[in-house]
This record gives structure tokens, sequence and C-alpha cells, in this order.
């Protein structure tokens, strides 16, 4: 398989599978349903697995990539993204809800099947992914810092911000260095 037929295949499993962070109904962790808005509550749960999956890709990534771009990106999503879910569990935990302990099912198969690649075919894979899903998660602070109801949530949002969009010009640079053709 020519390597960017297996990265849109690996790519159209996680758009066709939903976007990381989004949960199926009744897949939300929580203890005390009401105590946040649907707005914060949606943003909880779907921050808290999108944090988890980039950890668990970080991992992959530093393991199985053909780049050192690529291995310290995947350092650096490991790192930020687990400081992250700190601060946000913490939060949730203040308003009686929990976050989720593992990628959501959709995500487990996107990194089931970036375990299987190595080198240059993980790197075509996993590039333009993180890509994407750092577009999705901008897009899910941003709406969370706009429309959360929560003071706490609405800032931590406003924080991170930052951080996710210097990981999409990072990987943004990956992609743009990246080769998929040969």
């Amino acid at each position: 398989m020519r390597l960017p037929m297996l990265a849109a295949a690996v790519l159209g499993a996680a758009l066709l599978g939903g976007s990381p962070a989004q949960a199926a109904p009744g897949d939300e962790p929580g203890d005390a349903p009401g105590a946040l808005s649907a707005q914060d509550s949606a943003f909880v749960t779907a921050a808290g697995y999108a944090g988890n999956f980039e950890v668990a890709g970080g991992s992959l990534a530093r393991a199985r990539g053909s780049t050192q771009a690529v291995k310290d990106f995947g350092t650096r999503m490991i790192s930020d993204h687990n400081r992250a879910a700190t601060k946000l569990a913490m939060l949730a935990r203040a308003n009686g809800m929990a976050t989720p302990d593992l990628p959501d099912s959709a995500q487990q198969n996107i990194l089931t099947a970036w375990s299987r690649l190595d080198g240059l075919l993980f790197d075509c894979a996993y590039v333009p992914a993180e890509y994407l899903d750092h577009v999705g998660a901008i897009g899910l602070f941003e709406t969370e810092a706009a429309h959360g109801d929560n003071a706490d949530l609405v800032a931590f949002a406003r924080e991170t911000l930052p951080t996710l969009q210097e990981h999409k010009r990072m990987i943004t640079t990956a992609l743009s260095a990246l080769d998929c053709n040969g």
C-alpha cells in the first residue's frame, strides 16, 4: 500500500469513528449530573478523552516516529497534555464530575492502527491526524472559552488555548516537511 493511501485510511478511520473529542451518549464519566451545565460537562468529557488520546499517541510517536521532529512532538504531547489533564481533573472533581481515564473507543482504534506502524509509515498516518486533531481541539477550547458557564473551566480553556495553538504550529511544520509520496 502506498504511503498516502495508508495515511488516508488511518485518517479516514479517525474521521469515520467520530471526532476524538466526541463521546457516545452514556459514555461520559460523571458522578453528579447537573453539577455543571451541559456545555461544561460536554467540554470536560471531550477534553478528557482528547488529552488521553494525545498522551497515548505521543508515546507511540516517541517510540515509532522516523524523525526527531515527530519524536519531539510526541514528547511534548505527553508533557503538555498530562499537565492539562491534571488541572482538568481537579476542576472536574471540584464540580462533582470525573474525567475519562482512557481515550474513547474510536481513539483506541486509531491508536491500535498506529501501533502497527513504524517509521515513515507511522509518521504519514500520525502527523496529518494530529494536525486535524489540534484543529478540532482548538475549536473545542475556543467554544468553551466563549460559551462556557463555569468560570474556572472557561479560564482553563483560555489558559490552555495558546499551548494547543503552539502544538498546531509544531505539527504544521512537521506536516510540511513530511514526504509520504515515496
